[in-house]
Order: structure tokens, then sequence, then C-alpha cells
């Protein structure tokens, strides 16, 4: 598993100790950060089958707990220490407790929290919820990300404060807004829903028709999905009241046709795509004329091709945002992320694509050619979709690739405990 420096933080790690209170073998730096500095205290505790449930389920607990099938004499074994370490001396300050669960030896425990075999993952326990991590595993990401978990798992919008959050999130991440009446029974059982996805999708509320005007809802009991680069919003049936109807709901609605790779949800999207799922990538560097003007290209694609969410994905990633690792993906696919966009289909696991020829579109004068454009890149994707463009067919016989980051496999939903 290779470990990538991905912010401004850098592990230097040594040999793990057996101590509880001191690691006084373990050393670990923030370099970046002069006035930083690991205290050498072990903030990390062991836990079982045996005691669980009584320690993260305990009241008025935060609980951090890193799931791992990674053996003593695994080199990995101290990156992934220092990483707890590092992020526990920020966080047991407020109220967070740390804990690892080996799943090599804890088979029942692994299954009990739905973490697949040899997957390594991080799960925060909350107020009787669990939270997934899928951010990269860096201390400064993962704190600022723990940081930042709202205390209520639905946002009252009633303030321009909260419209503006709600505002900026536009094309961040998949967002639920509902018109509700103040303390009803319909808001409760909305609150309750997410819950289920907290840490993965954002819910909104509004209880005034002044605020319900500002974010276009028009009736109580009205529930909108906004989803990333698409322009019409997804409506919840009218007969959805109760907490069933509207986790179905999200759940079948909730996977967008284009997302962007970002440092907090790089393990959600950095992964082997399901069954049917066909997984389309597009470097796009927003600081370039031509990357401006392949984005804008790729948002009318999203937004035509809506029908297909939960069939076609397409990951949108900026090369400026993820410098350490353009040199692994040019190897892993065989092409120059730097001399401009790329868009292709991919497998992961697989190391390979198949990549659109990007002379089939002019990205000079994006406007005058902005119908051609869309023409070549849908046709393209019309063909993938019927199959006619296929990974199975492929069959160049590329050169083993260096090892891509560690993925989790596959997408966990949140489970309310």
């Amino acid at each position: 598993m290779t470990w990538i420096k991905l912010a401004s933080l850098v592990l230097v790690v040594g040999l793990v100790s057996a101590g509880i209170s001191k690691n006084e073998d373990l050393e670990c730096m923030f370099l970046g950060y002069p006035d930083l500095e690991y205290d050498g205290f072990d903030r990390t505790e062991v836990l079982t089958e045996k005691n669980f449930n009584r320690t993260v389920f305990a009241e008025d607990t935060k609980s951090v707990v890193f799931f791992n099938d990674v053996e003593e004499d695994d080199s990995e074994l101290d990156q992934y220490e220092c990483f707890l370490q590092l992020s526990a001396q920020i966080m047991t300050k407020r109220g967070y407790n740390f804990y690892t669960v080996n799943t090599t030896k804890e088979h029942r425990l692994r299954k009990q929290e739905e973490v697949e075999k040899g997957e390594d993952t991080i799960h925060v326990y909350k107020d009787g919820y669990k939270i997934e991590y899928n951010g990269v595993r860096d201390p400064e990401t993962f704190v600022s990300w723990l940081m930042d978990i709202p205390d209520d798992p639905v946002t009252i919008i009633n303030d321009e404060h909260d419209l503006e959050e709600f505002e900026n999130m536009d094309d961040e991440c998949v967002r639920i807004i509902g018109y509700f009446e103040p303390g009803s029974v319909a808001l409760k059982e909305f609150e309750e829903a997410a819950e289920d996805f907290m840490g993965e999708i954002e819910f909104f509320a509004v209880v005034t028709s002044k605020w319900a005007r500002k974010v276009g809802l028009k009736r109580v009991g009205e529930v909108q999905m906004r989803r990333p680069f698409e322009e019409d919003p997804l409506f919840a049936p009218t007969s959805a009241d109760t907490e069933e109807e509207f986790e179905e709901w999200v759940e079948k609605n909730k996977e967008p046709v284009m997302q962007k790779l970002t440092l907090d949800n790089y393990f959600n999207l950095w992964r082997d795509p399901e069954e049917d799922e066909k997984m389309i990538l597009a470097f796009v560097d927003e600081e370039t004329r031509e990357g401006r003007a392949m984005k804008k290209l790729l948002d009318k694609i999203a937004d035509e091709n809506s029908e297909h969410a939960g069939t076609l994905e397409i990951i949108l990633v900026d090369p400026d945002e993820f410098p350490l690792m353009v040199d692994v993906w040019e190897d892993m696919f065989g092409i120059d992320i730097e001399e401009g966009p790329q868009i292709g289909l991919i497998d992961i696991s697989e190391k390979e694509g198949i990549w659109f020829d990007m002379s089939q579109v002019n990205l000079d004068d994006p406007k005058k050619h902005s119908d051609s454009n869309f023409e070549a890149v849908q046709s393209w994707i019309d063909q993938i979709l019927s199959g006619s463009i296929s990974l199975d067919d492929d069959d160049d016989d590329e050169p083993e690739p260096p090892a891509p980051p560690p993925t989790p496999k596959g997408k966990k939903s949140r489970k309310e405990l």
C-alpha cells in the first residue's frame, strides 16, 4: 500500500512501541509546522469483541475506530500508527477517544460493523450513529474533517449565514433540502433519516415561508435533492413523510453523474466500479483555458445524462489539487495529464483505460464549437453506455504500472446504531 502525502504534512515514522503511556520508539513529525511536535504519548487502545459495544456505545462518548488487518510485523503499521497518534494528540483534547480493531482476529466484530474482509477503514461513533471516513489517511485532512462534523444531522436555515453555507455547497456534494412545519412529526422523521447519511450527504431544512422562498421551495412537505453539476433538482414523492420512506428515496437517487475528487471523498470515489457501472475519469486543470472549456463541456454532459445516474459516473480531477499523484496516474494509465484535459473509461484495479481522442473537440474556441464538442463527447459516452466501447474488449497488453493508493472495497452506507 503506497502512502503519499497529499497535503502539507509529512510523516516520519520509526518502530512501533508496545508501551501504553509512552511510545519511546515511535518517531512522528509534523513537518511544515515548526511549533507542533508529537509528544510521544500513546492515545490509542485496542478493542475486541468483548469490550467494543460497552466502550463505543457508552453514553456521551465520541469514538474514532480504525479497523485494519495489518499485522504487527507489517511495514505499514508504523505509518498507520503515526497517522492515528498525531490525529489523537489533537482530537482527544476535544473529547474524542481513539481505538483500533484488528479485523484479522476479530471476525465477528468486523461483520457486525459491516467492514469488508481485508479493508482498512475508519468509523466515527457519535450520538448513537456512525460515520465512515472516506478521505486520505493524512492527519491534517482527517482532523479538519472531524472538526467539521455537524452536531446535528440537519441544518435548519434561518439566517443568511446558513443560506450561504447551503449555496456554497453547490457542486461539492449531494444536498437534501426540505420545507416543514417547525416541530412537526415529518421534520423529526426527516432528521432521523438524515442520521443514516451523515458524512455522505448534507441535509438542510427550512421552517418558514421566507426561507423556503429563498431556497426555491413552494409548499410545506416539499423535499428536493440537489446533485452536483445538475441544474434540475429531484423531488421526493409527496407521500414520503416517514424515516423509512425518506431513506429509501435518498438511497435510490443519491448517486450523481459527476463528482469532483477531493481529499475528503478520495476513497469513496477512487474505487472499483460496481458491476453495471461505467466509470469515466476526467483530468481537468481548471486554471487553464482548455481546462475551463472542458469543465464547462462536462457540466453540460453531466446535466444532460442525469437519467443515467447510478450507471454513468464521471470523476472530475483537478491535477493541481493532487500534485504528488500526477506521475502515479500518468504511469498507471499511460497518458500525459500535463499536456491538457484527458477523459477515459477506466478500471482502477486493472489500471487500464480507454481514452477519448481529444483531437475530436476544439477547446481553443469553445463557444464556436460548442455543439460539435458536445456531440463528439456525447457520442463517445453513448457508445460506452451501449457497450460498443468496453474495457472487456481492450486487449492491449500494457506493462504493469506502479500500484495505486490503497482503495476500500466499495461504498458503505451509514447505518443507524
